[in-house]
């Protein structure tokens, strides 16, 4: 989810950041589906069910801005949540699902609004991003909603998350070298 610009989106050439973007979202939908099947709350169920189709929806709206620039959609071969799963090691427990797809949540809104406010940004990109960004702010609140009741029984849950939030350092130090040294 970081920009091989130093935080801001190429208006000329916006394709390698908006696949960056698709491929987080789909690759979310991936998780969102995995803990659905984990889920143990009628209302968790209903939220990742929202959640889901979010996921799609912003994928889809990244296409569309790839195609109205001309652009091609491609394979990332490594996004963030692939990274910061990575770093994080193999999730064994809803709660740890939960820790990372909080973290990648934020992550995922800190950019957009980072981008939104752009001068220079197309409207084919700050449409969708105004969009998403809503989306994104509810993910987060029912994401930190569920944790919390969870970290009611269970006080570990906040070493959980805090161990999420040092693989989302680690992901996006590795995607900041790795744009910097292509900038090269």
């Amino acid at each position: 989810m970081i920009t091989a610009t130093g935080r801001h989106i190429d208006p000329e050439d916006p394709v390698w950041i908006l696949n960056q973007y698709r491929a987080a979202e789909v690759h979310g939908a991936g998780a969102i589906m995995r803990m659905a099947r984990l889920a143990d709350t009628a209302q968790l169920r209903s939220d990742l069910s929202r959640h889901l189709r979010d996921e799609a929806v912003h994928a889809w709206l990244w296409t569309r801005a790839i195609e109205d620039f001309g652009g091609e959609v491609v394979d990332v071969a490594q996004p963030y949540q692939a990274r910061l799963s990575a770093h994080f090691g193999i999730p064994k427990t809803l709660t740890d699902m939960l820790a990372l797809t909080l973290v990648s949540e934020r992550r995922g809104l800190s950019e957009y609004e980072l981008h939104v406010g752009q001068e220079d940004l197309p409207q084919a990109i700050r449409r969708p991003l105004r969009a998403i960004i809503r989306d994104e702010a509810w993910h987060v609140s029912y994401i930190e909603d569920a944790l919390k009741e969870k970290a009611r029984e269970d006080r570990g849950v906040y070493d959980i998350i805090e161990r999420a939030e040092q693989a989302d350092v680690h992901a996006v130090a590795e995607l900041e070298a790795e744009a910097a040294s292509a900038d090269r």
